[in-house]
């Protein structure tokens, strides 16, 4: 969170983040903040509501709270908000529809205020076996197990794994050169191509590689980096965040090799869950495990609200164009 703050807040946009404790012990947190905006003030959590070029993109957050405490908590954290007169919107992207942030939202009811929800996809999490022959058997798709059964045979690539500060200041470059890459080869812009994005996540590895929550490794052969993956581990789970996988390598099926890999790393640590993220009906996600588990983006706002956003595109396209003149 603070390593967000220091690069993505601004003096205009305070924290709104709440915290309640029961025998001096914490039993709810809901970290937010207001994000100022022409329209007016969305309430967002933190780690969201970047400029689209440099969004980390924080998946699946909620609020913290106490099962206990929680209808307490939501009450009271209610008539804060409703009580707000500078909130206009209250903006959660990427949630879960089984989040207790998302099921609070879609249960407001204030007088001339607009719910929209938008989905997003599925959230694809494979459950980690206890042997590596068992997880193959649990990979949904055929194509994919026969891809691994492949890769599990070839003898000519080696796992560097990353668990050095010297070894992350020289595998951090390669990611974001690779990674903008492949991006490159489809006509898109990748992530790491913005100053602030690449900034966040310098800083933010490292420091998760101090605590022993980072996994970063590289599948190299004798001539070429097959992929790279950086993933975090939060609790029982491991994270797949981002990666660059080189589909013209000489080591077939490389992306099946680097899942297959962050899965025994997932196992090695005596993980439950390996958790790919979000991805669409049809991403190759799918192709690994079922998921019955929507994300969305869901927001509720003033009618004002939308109007002011409308004000303000217009104002930016005359903007932009002024200063293209220019």
């Amino acid at each position: 969170m603070n390593t967000w703050i220091d690069i993505f807040s601004c003096s205009k946009d305070p924290l709104y983040i709440h915290i309640w404790r029961y025998n001096q012990e914490i039993i709810g947190i809901i970290p937010c903040y207001l994000k100022s905006t022409f329209a007016g003030n969305e309430l967002r959590f933190i780690g969201t509501g970047e400029p689209v070029k440099s969004e980390v993109c924080s998946e699946f957050q909620d609020f913290l709270l106490k099962s206990e405490f929680a209808e307490k908590i939501l009450a009271q954290f209610t008539e804060i908000v409703m009580e707000d007169n500078n909130i206009s919107a209250i903006t959660f992207n990427n949630v879960l529809t089984t989040s207790t942030a998302y099921k609070w939202l879609t249960k407001l009811n204030i007088s001339g205020w607009i719910r929209v929800i938008n989905n997003l996809g599925m959230r694809y999490v494979i459950p980690v076996k206890q042997e590596q022959t068992e997880q193959l058997l649990s990979f949904k798709s055929k194509n994919i197990k026969r891809h691994a059964k492949k890769v599990l045979t070839d003898n000519h690539w080696r796992i560097v794994t990353i668990n050095e500060t010297a070894l992350l200041d020289s595998f951090y470059p390669l990611l974001i050169k690779e990674h903008n890459n492949t991006w490159r080869k489809r006509g898109k812009l990748g992530a790491f191509e913005n100053s602030d994005f690449v900034a966040f996540h310098r800083n933010y590895s490292a420091a998760i590689l101090v605590n022993n929550k980072l996994v970063a490794f590289k599948i190299e052969t004798e001539t070429e980096i097959s992929a790279l993956f950086y993933g975090v581990i939060d609790g029982d789970t491991l994270y797949y965040y981002q990666s660059a996988i080189n589909h013209d390598s000489k080591l077939p099926s490389a992306g099946v090799a680097m899942h297959l890999v962050a899965l025994d790393i997932a196992r090695e640590h005596n993980l439950a869950f390996y958790d790919l993220m979000k991805g669409n009906n049809h991403s190759y996600k799918s192709r690994y495990t079922t998921s019955d588990i929507n994300v969305v983006n869901a927001t509720f706002y003033r009618k004002k609200y939308k109007y002011m956003q409308f004000l303000s595109k217009i104002k930016n396209k005359i903007f932009n164009k002024l200063k293209v003149k220019v």
